[in-house]
Order: structure tokens, then sequence, then C-alpha cells
């Protein structure tokens, strides 16, 4: 009695010293409802997990290689239509699911027993935290803003999943993207913070099935998910800790002949991302087993087959005249640089992944270490490293006691490094009341502000070609634009060859206003420009001001942006 009396007084007690650093009604008032929506879609992945692997239990795994399935099956409904009536009862299906497969088989809870010592359960806490206060903020990451969440708040906006041809990274597998659709269908732009919370709720399963594969050795799994580019990202709407717990699931699976779960971890990585191509050829081919490997192909063959039809190439927007220059992101990088570089700390890969990496024992570890080796030469963007060298740390030996100290040299200076990010960030202002989501929006993006003002003038029916912004994610009204890299896209689009071709093909695609947005780019990195600017040819410069001139009758100055409206 006496301990539950207790229990019961320190629970009350950490609620007032919680309540005085941050505003509990306020934060439940604000993210609420979309916790609770990011919930039924994790039991919704979790169904179609179990359904995918044949119904099969296991609670991280089934959520893992559910969320690029059941987004997908989300995105197959939206080239019909899109309604929170028709988006919200699939989660409840699938979620319905979801909830009767709940539990974990025997193996896994044993696989997943064991101590773990105070500084690894602090290191995971402390992420957890950082991931948190960044789940609660309001997407203003360029990649959410310019197509993961962009492009299906575009489709919501329009009634159906549509052909974005300006944004080439529409292109992309979008399974993990469209699991977002419901969200935005019933919430508007606040589903953002919903998708947030789902891809929270997936770094923690992810987490899970690392600990599963490093089993004694925590350190190891502690030091793969404090890797900067992993820790910082757990709460935005990216794909990364997707594919690496996709990834490694395949490689579980294949070495276990866990034939059902080959075949849904093939389709889920195949739906996620391009990157997992590499991966999975790797894995099959080292471990040479295929049973299961074909059917996965077919369940993954979804946007490669759409892209085959929409563009004749099933891997667009690459291998394209106007494919966007991604290779040498990085150019003249070197490993120091990736390591840690002040310009991109989000994309910092710190160095205790690297030193669980030297442990790799294993043919298939050091294939992919090598690989990521060679990837280098690219200068990609630093989280397309991340599984290369991940993979290996989760499989590789138990570190020596010195080793173990090194590890968690590096493991606290890169929690440092999250913590200086996140603070960085004022996202915890929001949890204090200290400022508002308006606020935080204006600080953290200014071109909200901009976009505001335009989105005040824009009538209803409004649809709108945006030049000179890739982050149309704020927009409530029916907006047209470029996305990351996306300049010689949008100029080959401009330049129709004479102000009457570009009138009709404007018109031919129902645009009634044009926006150009000359707002600063807060940054002198020539990489991050390029893939911010929308950078236009001469011909398109002088073709779309031929346009404006002849058709535009309005003309209206709002901050940085000006607004034409056609006739």
């Amino acid at each position: 009695m006496r301990r539950v009396v207790a229990i019961l007084i320190t629970l009350y007690l950490l609620l007032v010293l919680f309540d005085r650093f941050v505003l509990v009604e306020l934060v439940v008032r604000r993210i609420g409802i979309a916790v609770l929506f990011a919930i039924a879609a994790g039991l919704a992945c979790v169904g179609a997990g179990f359904l995918a692997r044949r119904l099969n239990r296991d609670l991280a795994l089934n959520f893992i290689v559910g969320y690029p399935i059941f987004g997908t099956i989300c995105f197959l409904i939206a080239l019909l239509k899109i309604s929170p009536w028709m988006m919200v009862p699939i989660v409840g299906i699938f979620g319905g699911v979801g909830a009767l497969s709940g539990g974990q088989p025997p193996s896994a809870v044993r696989t997943a027993e064991g101590r773990c010592p105070p500084f690894i359960i602090l290191a995971f806490t402390l992420i957890g935290i950082a991931g948190f206060i960044a789940a609660q903020a309001p997407p203003t990451t360029l990649d959410e803003l310019s197509y993961h969440l962009a492009v299906p708040w575009t489709w919501v906006k329009e009634g159906r999943a549509i052909d974005l041809p300006l944004i080439s990274h529409s292109y992309f597998p979008l399974g993990v993207e469209s699991a977002d659709i419901p969200f935005l269908a019933a919430l508007g732009t606040d589903g953002g913070v919903a998708s947030h919370f789902l891809h929270l709720f997936i770094a923690i399963a992810v987490v899970a099935l690392l600990l599963r594969s490093t089993k004694d050795c925590p350190i190891l799994t502690a030091a793969i998910i404090a890797t900067p580019a992993l820790a910082l990202t757990a709460g935005w709407s990216l794909v990364d800790w997707i594919v690496l717990g996709v990834s490694l699931a395949l490689i579980n699976a294949l070495e276990t002949d866990d034939v059902t779960t080959v075949t849904a971890a093939v389709g889920a990585g195949l739906l996620t991302k391009y990157t997992f191509i590499p991966i999975a050829l790797i894995a099959i081919l080292v471990t040479r087993k295929f049973r299961g490997v074909l059917p996965g192909i077919a369940i993954g063959s979804i946007f490669f087959i759409r892209n085959l039809v929409l563009t004749g190439n099933p891997i667009a927007p690459f291998l394209g005249a106007l494919a966007p220059h991604v290779a040498h992101y990085r150019a003249g990088a070197f490993l120091s640089e990736y390591i840690f570089d002040g310009r991109f700390i989000d994309e910092s890969l710190g160095i205790s992944i690297f030193i669980a990496c030297t442990l790799a024992t294993t043919l298939l570890s050091w294939v992919l270490i090598g690989c990521g080796m060679l990837l280098f030469v690219l200068a990609p963007s630093a989280r397309l490293l991340v599984p290369f060298f991940a993979l290996p740390a989760a499989r590789a030996l138990p570190p020596s006691r010195p080793i173990r100290v090194l590890l968690a040299i590096a493991i606290a200076v890169q929690l440092f490094l999250v913590a200086f990010f996140t603070d960085r960030t004022e996202a915890f202002a929001l949890l204090s009341g200290r400022l508002s989501d308006d606020q935080y929006l204006a600080k953290a993006r200014p071109s909200t502000s901009t976009i505001a003002a335009l989105d005040a003038e824009l009538p209803a029916t409004s649809r709108t070609l945006v030049i000179g912004l890739s982050e149309t994610y704020w927009f409530w009204h029916r907006v047209r634009g470029g996305g990351n890299f996306d300049g010689p896209r949008v100029s080959a689009y401009l330049d129709a060859g004479s102000a009457d071709a570009l009138r009709a093909r404007l018109r031919s695609d129902g645009i009634t206003h044009v926006a150009v947005i000359a707002a600063p780019i807060p940054t002198e990195n020539e990489s991050k420009l390029e893939e911010r600017e929308t950078t236009l040819s001469d011909a398109a410069r002088r073709t779309l001001s031929q346009t404006l001139d002849r058709y535009a009758a309005t003309v209206v100055q709002r901050g940085n942006a000006t607004l034409f409206t056609l006739r």
C-alpha cells in the first residue's frame, strides 16, 4: 500500500513540475487530436503489416513493413477520390485489424529482453525527448514543405492524386507520404503534426528492431540512433528511419528464411525510396536467397508502374533530361565534413556509427560498408549513406571495454549536438507557450508570412502557379510549383515559345493566377541555394514576362510576392 501511495504522490509531483515548464492544457489542445490520429494510423500500419506477413504477430515488425503498404493503399484509393469520408474509414478498418493483431511472438519478446545500462537508457530518453519536441512543432523543413507533405496536401486540395510534373520528387515512391493523406484530408495542414508523431512512432519501432539485432549490446543500438542525421529527424516527416527499419527487416528475414517477411519487406522498401534498391540487391545476392523476392517486387511495383504510364520512365525523374541535380549535393566534401559540418548539422553522421562498423565481421556487412564508401564519390546527402553503415553496425561483434568507452564518449558528444540543434530550432517555445504556432512559423520559415498574405487574396476556386518558391505546403488554396532542384523543370514548362502558347498552356492546366516570389534565401551555401532557388532560363523569363504583360488583369503586391490575375 505504501508503494502505491508513493507512486501516486510521485506522479502528482512530476505532473506539477512538468506543468511549471510546459503548459499541459495548451499542449493537449495543440496536439491532442493529432496524436490520436497518429495512434489510429499507427494501428492501421500494424494491421497492413499483419496482413502482408500473413497474420504473423510482431508489433514492431508489422508496423515497419506495414507503413508504406498502408500508405500505398491510401494512394490507390486517392487515385479515385480524396475525402475524409473515404479516408477515415480506411484508417478505421486497418486500425481495427492492427488492434486485434497486437502482441509480440515469444521469441521476439525474449530477444528484446536484457539489461540496459543507465547511460544507454539516458541516451534513448534524450533522443526520444528531442524527437517529441520536433514532432509537436509544425512542419518547417525544406523537404517536408517541398514534397514529403506538399505532394499529398496538393492531392487533398485537388480531390484526388494527380500528376504533378513540376515537382520532380513527386515521381519518387510515395508509399510513406501517402499515409498522410487521411491526416491532411481530415485536419488540413494540422495533419502535418499528426504525420510527425506517426514518424516518431515508427522511429521507436525501428529502435525496438535494432535492439533485437544487437541483443546483449544495446550500446550498438545507441551508437546508431545517436547519429545526428537520424536522431534529429526522428520527429520529422522524412523516410530515412523507415528505410533503415525495412532494410534491417529484410536482412533478418533472409537469414532466417522467413519468406513472408522477405516478401513484405521487399515490397515495403520499394514503396518507400529508391535507395532501398541497392541495399536489397546486395542483401539478396550476398545471401543467395531468392524465395519471396518476386512477390515483393510485384507489391512494390505500384509507383514504378505509375511512372511508366505517366512519363515512360519507371524510375522517373532520374535518367531524364530534367532530372534533379541531387548528385554531388555535398560536392568537395571530405569524410570529416560528413562527420560534422556546421552548414549541414541535421545531416551530420558523427563517429559512433563508424566506430561500431569497425566491429563488423560478415561479408554482407563489409559489402555494405564498401558500397557506402563508394557513394562518398557521388557526394550525396548524408542521409542516403546512413543505412549502409547502420546495418553493419547493428550486426557487429560485441565491443571490448576500450571500444565501449570510446562509443560512450562519441554518443555523449553527439547528444550534446542533438541538444544544441533542438534548442536552436526554438520548438520548445511552443511547449512553454512562449511562441504560438504562427509566431514559430514566422521565425522558422519567414516564407509562411508571404504565403499567408497571398492566400488572403486568392479566391476559393483559384489555382496559382508559384514561381520562385518551392515550399508550397502552407498554401490553403490550390497551387502548382516546382520542388527541390526543379528550376530546369519549371523553365521547360514556361518556355512555350510565345506568350500566346504559354497562356494556352496555363489555361489548359486551369491556372488562374501567377505568384512571383522574390524572398531572400537564408543560406550562402551553393548546394543549398541550388536546391531552394527556382532559377529560370532566359527564354523562360522572357516568355513569362511577355505573358504577364499581355494577359495579367490585375497586379497585387504582397510582401515579397507579386500576384498576377490572368484573364
